[in-house]
């Protein structure tokens, strides 16, 4: 027969362990966990420069270090966005989040939605899914990349909508 004063602390110390593995996660989990919290800022700099200028630096309007930026247009798959980037990412908070949503989680399915990577130093530091009712921005660039240390870009209103509220950024070269 088992002892129940054996079981019962064995069964607590087996939660704990996995509680705190779901909140925590594993060391690959941790490793590419990402912090989003710099692009409220770098969103409304963005909206203000784009309706008041017609050239603007990206570089100039992020508060923040970063080597390479990327931005995926609708329908890309979180496989080939990883590709691009070189490496794999999460903005889940959760472990479980990741565990359950990482296949999708950038991949872009909608045709108002693009996708903002930046990275420093190989390494995602910030990776944003904006509309572009939030953020009325469209980047043309060939391969989906720039760099911050070319990072001007020409506003101009894109075309194909209506009433020039969406603005098109096209890279200087």
């Amino acid at each position: 027969m088992v002892n129940s004063k054996k079981v019962v602390p064995i069964i607590g110390v087996v939660l704990v362990i996995v509680v705190l593995f779901s909140v925590f996660g594993t060391p690959r989990y941790q490793s590419i966990k990402v912090k989003n919290e710099k692009f409220e800022g770098l969103e409304s700099k963005l909206k203000a420069e784009v309706n008041t200028s017609t050239e603007i630096d990206i570089k100039e309007l992020t508060n923040f270090d970063w080597d390479e930026c990327y931005v995926f247009t609708p329908y890309c798959s979180s496989k080939e966005i990883y590709e691009k980037v070189g490496t794999e990412w999460t903005a889940y908070k959760t472990f479980i989040g990741f565990l359950m949503f990482h296949g999708i989680e950038n991949e872009i399915v909608d045709d108002y939605q693009q996708l903002i990577v930046f990275k420093k130093d190989s390494k995602v530091i910030l990776s944003e899914r904006y509309s572009i009712n939030q953020l009325p921005i469209i980047f043309k660039l060939d391969n989906y990349k720039f760099t911050s240390n070319n990072a001007k870009f020409i506003v101009t209103v894109a075309k194909q909508y209506d009433e020039g509220k969406i603005k098109e950024l096209v890279l200087r070269k």
